[in-house]
């Protein structure tokens, strides 16, 4: 590990944070007042968890082809129009909020389409930033990034429950919007290398191409293995988005308890994430994956059993420090391994199936919650992100891998 504050002097990579933080504090605070929304006007842990199952069943659909499009066209420019298309549908909601509470099929319309505009601009968000960034620096970027986002996460959620408390959520949403848009405008600021011409794909193999990424993801043994462990433990996780709500809800803790609950995430999350920004990991590997998300489903697991407030808002600071190294290392080992000339088809096979599991185990732990309580879906989520980890360190072609041994890589592609 070693300490380096050279990528701050990276002008165009400054530029880029600045979009990525804009449009995750939009993000942020739209999230808690869209959430309330449903929970105050529904009541229904259900209707939460089908809304959540529709973004990302719809992302999922999409993923797949967004892949092949960020490897033909310019990311800069996917991003761009993702950020301003996702501004016009908070713009549109709100003049439709303005004129009474919208019937439910709005909010179901705009996951879906939040979804498939989401499906594009991850792929294009993370092309975006090797194009910035050298191979050494990936890491400490995530972490730079890491940084901002979090700062959001933990601002945006207690803006976004005073906004919910004293003025209905509309002018939240509305500054979502006004987040998105400038977003895309210091992008435009942003340059990109370009991508060298051996590494651009030509544009008459489509359909050998997107075949060529699934090939080449079900071939690499730690890049295949790594991404079914994530798809199990992002399945833990991501029951946390329906059951902080209800957890609140049946703490007493209020509006403003889920506010507090979700800003100590985001306050775990940048306290990793700051130390992750000086600190170089110089050489990543899978087994750190492992150890991380193991010690998060005991957390989680420790959630079901406590109910004093502070208490509470403790574990979930620690909930988001090891999200934070999970979103460091994991993404540092598989963007070394993957060849650039097809990494947009790479990666959205992996989001595909790391990410499969959420809309479905979010879904289900909204219709859960029916017959018991957001204890019961920590305690649950806490156990198989525990016993996932388990498991894949059992095998000892991941205990062993290390991305800078040459030949370990060519050893794990068969």
């Amino acid at each position: 590990m070693n300490i380096d504050w050279s990528i701050f002097r990276n002008i165009n990579f400054l530029f880029y944070l600045s979009s990525i933080w804009v449009s995750s504090l939009g993000g942020a605070i739209f999230t808690i007042v869209l959430t309330w929304m449903l929970v105050e006007s529904t009541g229904s842990s259900a209707v939460v968890g089908t809304y959540l199952f529709l973004l990302g069943m719809s992302k999922l659909i999409f993923i797949l082809f967004s892949g092949v499009i960020v490897d033909r066209f310019k990311a800069k420019n996917l991003l761009i129009a993702s950020d301003w298309i996702r501004g016009g549908i908070m713009f549109l909601f709100v003049l439709i909020r303005l004129q009474g509470s919208p019937p439910l099929w709005v909010f179901y319309i705009m996951g879906i389409v939040f979804g498939m505009v989401d499906a594009l601009s991850e792929p294009a968000a993370i092309t975006c930033r090797i194009q910035i960034v050298e191979k050494k620096y990936y890491s400490q970027s995530l972490s730079v990034l890491t940084i901002a986002t979090q700062i959001s996460a933990v601002i945006g959620p207690a803006i976004g429950a005073w906004f919910v408390k004293f003025t209905g959520g509309v002018s939240a949403i509305a500054l979502n919007g006004v987040a998105f848009i400038i977003s895309g405008l210091l992008l435009m600021g942003t340059r990109f290398r370009e991508v060298q011409e051996k590494d651009k794909e030509p544009k008459e193999k489509l359909w050998s191409s997107f075949v060529e990424g699934i090939r080449y993801f079900i071939t690499t043994p730690i890049i295949f293995t790594m991404a079914v462990f994530a798809l199990f433990a992002n399945a833990a996780v991501s029951t946390i988005n329906v059951s902080i709500p209800f957890l609140a809800k049946n703490l007493g803790f209020g509006v403003l308890g889920f506010g507090w609950m979700t800003t100590a995430i985001g306050i775990g999350g940048f306290i990793g994430a700051l130390l992750f920004s000086v600190i170089m990991i110089t050489n990543p590997r899978p087994v750190m994956t492992l150890y991380t998300c193991f010690f998060q489903g005991v957390i989680l697991l420790l959630v079901s059993f406590v109910d004093r407030f502070w208490l509470v808002i403790f574990l979930f600071m620690l909930i988001g420090f090891q999200e934070t190294a999970v979103n460091v290392i994991a993404p540092s080992v598989n963007h070394s391994i993957i060849p650039r000339k097809m990494f947009g088809r790479v990666l959205s096979v992996m989001i595909l199936v790391m990410t499969g599991s959420q809309p479905i185990s979010q879904a289900l732990a909204g219709w859960a919650m029916k017959w018991t309580g957001p204890q019961s879906i920590f305690l649950y989520a806490g156990l198989l992100e525990m016993i996932s980890a388990v498991i894949v360190f059992l095998f000892p072609f991941v205990r062993r891998f290390q991305v800078n041994k040459k030949e370990s890589t060519e050893m794990e592609t068969v």
